[in-house]
């Protein structure tokens, strides 16, 4: 047997170092992760508050109309709706 990878005199006397106890950077990525989860579970009630899953499906869904007329016209930005009067 070779005594080539055998530890040395100088390995063996080595006193044996402590892990390094945790800092302000160990604490800083416990403050990090502790906020990424509460911004997903945020997130994700945000999402329950449009309906259920595939949130993009829009079938039988209109979409939004305005009564506003284009500013190029002048006057008011309001469009007048048929039957009103303004004041």
């Amino acid at each position: 047997m070779s005594l080539q990878n055998s530890p040395g005199p100088d390995v063996v006397s080595a006193p044996i170092e402590q892990k390094p106890r945790a800092n302000v950077y160990t604490m800083m990525l416990v403050v990090s992760l502790c906020a990424i989860i509460v911004a997903c579970v945020v997130l994700w009630l945000e999402l329950k508050s449009y309906g259920d899953f595939p949130w993009w499906d829009t079938k039988g869904i209109a979409p939004a109309t305005s009564w506003l007329s284009p500013t190029g016209l002048g006057g008011d930005a309001v469009a007048d709706l048929p039957g009103t009067q303004r004041a």
